[in-house]
């Protein structure tokens, strides 16, 4: 545990540290319109930023945070610190952080979160269409073009936002390529993994999905049908205060057992409010295949096969644009099933390259996804 532990602080020196030699960046925190689940129309934050001849256009959705001091409009996040220095980077807050920060965050609802950041895109459009040609490093003009790049939650939520611009805004905005870091992209397939091991990465992940996934579908779910009363004791100061950062509740939260803070219901996709969480997680992923442990009788069908998923956002969508997806086969907290489920769907496909390994957990995986990213926009 102590070498564990004592790795965790490696990386994240790694990832402020990874711009030894900073170019001059400018950088603005910006507020929006987008809309909520609900369709209504809110306010949201984050922030751009400009380095001097910028190589082109990142729109960069954040991996997991647990506090609202991590989130782009309040700090400088770690992937930002990989890019910053040669690329105009849109970095949205997403819903429940920076100016919304008193919501629940709709935890890994994809096409909520997409249609969020590509509001965010859109708002500054006509900021990046100010910046003179002559400023930036590459030829032609590159301010109606594109390139998506996310790690972890970041992952899933930048091919939600492909889909989403060419689906709507093809005409609009030209995806160059996008990149997709160690994503969720079949969340029932991380709470099946979990389940079935006992085991959970990163635990504060657990009360995030539930509850999350409760605000993102208004199933009005309750703390004491999911949780055990060690996390329920907590949940208020772990999530809902947003004070604590990932790292902090990772040391808060050291055991790793979901049992430790999933109820035994809440485990059990039989009872009625757990599988109607579970149908909430489906429809979050965008890709989904039948495990073992799925509900019986439950036909959900990676998408682009022809059959009928729960996952209508997902269903037979299949990319035009570049598409790279990263995985590590040792990834204990976004499990490498959901990038096996992904490939199944699109191995046929010239424009996505697969790029999986041995590149350690998680956490040791995004030192590798970002300079590789980085080697790949640079060709």
């Amino acid at each position: 545990m102590r070498r564990r532990i004592t790795y965790i602080f490696l990386v994240i020196g790694a990832l402020l540290a990874c711009s030894c030699v900073a170019a001059k960046v400018s950088e603005r925190v910006v507020y929006y319109t987008s809309t909520d689940q609900h369709g209504d129309t809110l306010t949201l934050s984050g922030k751009v930023s400009v380095p001097n001849q910028p190589k082109g256009v990142i729109l960069l959705p954040h991996f997991t945070v647990a506090a609202n001091s991590e989130v782009p409009s309040t700090s400088t996040t770690g992937e930002a610190k990989y890019l910053q220095d040669d690329y105009i980077l849109v970095m949205p807050d997403y819903i429940g952080y920076g100016v919304t920060r008193e919501r629940v965050h709709p935890y890994l609802r994809g096409d909520l979160t997409a249609r969020n950041c590509v509001d965010m895109l859109l708002a500054v459009k006509p900021m990046l269409d100010s910046i003179p040609q002559s400023a930036f490093h590459a030829q032609p003009s590159v301010q109606d073009t594109v390139t998506i790049v996310g790690f972890s939650q970041g992952g899933a939520t930048a091919l939600w936002i492909l889909k989403l611009l060419e689906e709507e805004y093809s005409s609009r905005i030209y995806v160059k390529a996008c990149y997709a870091g160690s994503g969720p992209y079949d969340v029932a397939a991380t709470y099946d993994d979990a389940v079935a091991k006992n085991k959970v990465g990163m635990p504060m992940v657990i009360p995030m999905l539930v509850m999350g996934t409760s605000e993102a579908y208004d199933l009005n779910l309750k703390r004491e049908d999911f949780f055990t009363p060690e996390l329920d004791k907590h949940y208020d100061e772990y999530v809902t205060s947003k004070n604590h950062k990932f790292t902090e509740l990772y040391f808060r939260m050291l055991n790793h057992k979901v049992s430790h803070w999933l109820s035994a219901a809440g485990a059990d996709k039989t009872q009625p409010e757990t599988r109607r969480m579970y149908e909430g997680l489906l429809r979050s992923s965008l890709v989904h295949y039948p495990t073992d442990n799925s509900p019986v009788g439950q036909e959900v069908i990676c998408p682009g096969t022809g059959y009928t998923t729960i996952s209508e956002a997902g269903c037979c969508w299949r990319p035009k644009a570049p598409v790279y997806v990263f995985h590590s086969y040792d990834d204990g907290i976004v499990t490498f099933r959901c990038a096996e489920h992904l490939q199944r769907c699109w191995q046929d496909l010239p424009n996505v390259t697969f790029d999986f390994g041995h590149y350690g957990g998680h956490m040791r995986s995004v030192m590798k996804f970002f300079p590789r990213v980085k080697k790949r926009m640079a060709e």
